[in-house]
């Protein structure tokens, strides 16, 4: 009996991978926040957004910076971290009535890294070997 691929069963990882490489934005708190990219990833690096001494209101507040201003703001500073700490800190202060909005950008932070690294394929056996 042949095997149909349609009616084999996944596994969640696969679900889960699927499923993020279909994601779009999400609005949180009002805000319109794009799904993470290998760009997105670098700028937060380079920013040292989650390894350096910043509280939690304004690692959240640089992650929404990154995933919902024009790519223009963000160019225009990224990569100067007085300058993008600044454009952040005006984010927040234009942006949040209240510190405790900081939960729901927290669990979409969360969620859109899940969803990012499940969504990095597996290499084939064999790849890159000349076969």
């Amino acid at each position: 009996m042949k095997k149909n691929k349609d009616n084999e069963l996944q596994k969640d990882d696969e679900i889960l991978r699927i499923q993020a490489m279909e994601d779009g934005p999400k609005i949180v708190n009002g805000r319109t926040l794009r799904p993470i990219t290998a760009l997105t990833i670098s700028w937060m690096q380079r920013n040292e957004v989650f390894s350096g001494t910043m509280d939690l209101v304004w690692k959240s507040a640089a992650f929404a910076y990154l995933h919902s201003e024009p790519y223009s703001a963000i160019r225009s500073v990224v990569n100067d971290r007085s300058a993008f700490i600044n454009a952040v800190d005006s984010w927040i202060e234009n942006n949040m009535i209240h510190h405790l909005e900081i939960s729901a950008m927290t669990d979409a932070m969360n969620a859109a890294f899940e969803f990012y690294n499940a969504s990095a394929t597996e290499s084939k056996a064999g790849s890159g070997s000349g076969n």
